[in-house]
């Protein structure tokens, strides 16, 4: 079967940080890490997996970030290489061992990709995946599995972007019958924020900002809201696309990402923006209560901390790198409280219990929460340079989520 890998061959690695300059296209035509190869079907590890057969494969901004090689080398050590991308995902069973559970053959479902304790063969949990922390789990290079944090990391489980790809009965939920496919595949990206949304909720009576309206800024405002949020959200938005998406899923106010929008805040919160000796400007007073960061670049991170108000909380929901042009001394200058949402777990404070964010979220699409139509481009695998390159014009091509689609 066909399969776009990722493979951190150090020679390919390094043209493809020199060449990418020149032409992104070496990124995945096969010149550098990543490529669409012919691989076999991988083998069930052991008698507690299934397999599944892909319908959708989500595109995620940790996948072309990777792709891109702007990704930090941190998390290389917990991922096997080559693997196959994709762990966005939803398919149905395609085989199911002897003690996978009563999962049956065609049935629909979406994994979520922590490779955890149970996922690894251990009934001894590590103290975090025994607290439900599974997205911090101690033992990702562990076990019956190659290294790898999750599902499109590892090289023994696949990813959704082939036509199969294996998963521990632990990690597997079924789809109800009326969430769409095009719903299931948004939920793993939808307990991204869902994490974020639960771990750190506003007060109804704050002001937030959302740094970003790619589609972890907009699933994150989406959780929000579907957790009874009544707070005051901005969302700093680039295109109009992305506007419009914000305001339907319950923006109270739209920033224009394209104009001055430190200005615009610092209007708006009391506060005025000063110029230092060198540098950006800095805010004096004013700021937002909260701001979840949704982007991860240098910029959005730098801008999160001069926005945010004195003592309040800037979380961390995209994926950074290693910044080159963050100025840190907000944190200290304005006693700020900076945490981080990674993933999601199954010790998510919801309606006064401890639950799987999956569970969660595929509650709510049961319960009539559509974010189907943030689905916006379909490709074939074989149209994989096609949709990459859409994703480079994102302005243009109006993409918020692009899929793998498998008949």
């Amino acid at each position: 079967m066909k399969a776009i890998q990722f493979d951190a061959a150090i020679p390919r690695y390094v043209f493809g940080l020199a060449a990418q300059k020149i032409s992104p296209s070496v990124l995945w035509n096969g010149m550098s890490c990543t490529q669409m190869r012919e691989v076999p079907e991988l083998a069930l590890p052991n008698d507690e997996w299934v397999k599944i057969k892909t319908r959708y494969g989500g595109i995620c901004g940790t996948d072309t970030g990777t792709m891109h090689l702007h990704t930090s080398p941190y998390l290389s050590p917990w991922s096997s290489f080559p693997f196959t991308f994709g762990h966005e995902n939803v398919g149905t069973i395609a085989e199911v061992g002897a003690r996978a559970g009563d999962f049956k053959i065609g049935e629909r479902v979406v994994v979520e990709p922590m490779l955890w304790c149970k996922a690894r063969g251990f009934s001894d949990l590590c103290r975090f995946c025994a607290r439900g922390e599974i997205n911090l789990c101690e033992r990702t290079r562990e076990g019956t599995l190659a290294p790898g944090v999750g599902t499109g990391f590892c090289r023994d489980t696949g990813g959704s972007w082939s036509e199969h790809y294996l998963a521990h009965h632990a990690q597997v939920y079924r789809a109800p019958a009326h969430v769409s496919d095009e719903n299931a595949v948004l939920v793993e990206p939808f307990t991204i924020g869902l994490h974020a949304a639960l771990q750190f909720p506003p007060r109804e009576n704050e002001t937030v900002l959302i740094m970003g309206a790619g589609v972890i800024g907009l699933l994150t405002l989406a959780a929000l809201r579907a957790v009874g949020s009544k707070a005051n959200i901005w969302v700093v938005a680039r295109y109009v696309f992305q506007a419009d998406a914000a305001r339907k899923l319950g923006a109270t106010e739209i920033i224009d990402g394209k104009s001055d929008y430190a200005a615009e805040i610092a209007k708006r919160t009391g506060g005025e923006m000063l110029k230092p000796i060198i540098g950006k400007r800095v805010m004096n007073g004013g700021g937002v209560d909260v701001t979840y960061e949704c982007v991860g670049t240098d910029d959005s991170i730098d801008d999160s901390l001069r926005l945010t108000r004195s003592r309040g909380r800037v979380v961390l929901v995209g994926v950074p790198g290693i910044t080159k042009n963050v100025d840190w001394t907000p944190i200290f200058a304005k006693e700020l409280q900076v945490d981080a949402a990674y993933n999601s777990n199954h010790a998510e404070p919801y309606n006064g219990e401890k639950r799987a964010a999956f569970d969660i979220a595929l509650e709510m699409m049961a319960n009539g929460l559509d974010l189907a139509w943030l689905v916006t481009h379909k490709f074939k695998l074989d149209e994989y340079a096609h949709a990459f390159e859409l994703l480079e014009k994102r302005g243009a091509s109006k993409v918020i989520k692009a899929v793998f689609e498998f008949k």
